[in-house]
């Protein structure tokens, strides 16, 4: 993750920073990892929404594949299944 943007470009005010940080700090490590676990599986979720709106004749098993190749590389995915996202 890159620096953080300056303050002037952010969108949120030092008071709803200083909201979201009570609410986090509120929170037990559990209840943080389950909201941590529920974030990502939302991006997981959008991330092969987009890729079957961009391929949507994509099978299952490529679009699994091309969801892959975003997270892991082009490379691994060639090497570990025989699947070149760039070439299908």
């Amino acid at each position: 993750m890159g620096p953080m943007p300056d303050r002037e470009n952010r969108d949120t005010s030092p008071e709803a920073d200083q909201v979201q940080f009570d609410l986090l700090r509120a929170m037990t490590p559990v209840q943080r990892a389950e909201r941590m676990s529920a974030l990502t599986l939302a991006v997981q979720q959008l991330a092969y929404a987009g890729i079957k709106q961009r391929y949507p004749e994509a099978s299952d098993e490529e679009t699994w594949l091309r969801l892959a190749a975003q997270r892991l590389g082009h490379d691994t995915i060639r090497t570990v299944y025989g699947f070149d996202p760039e070439l299908e």
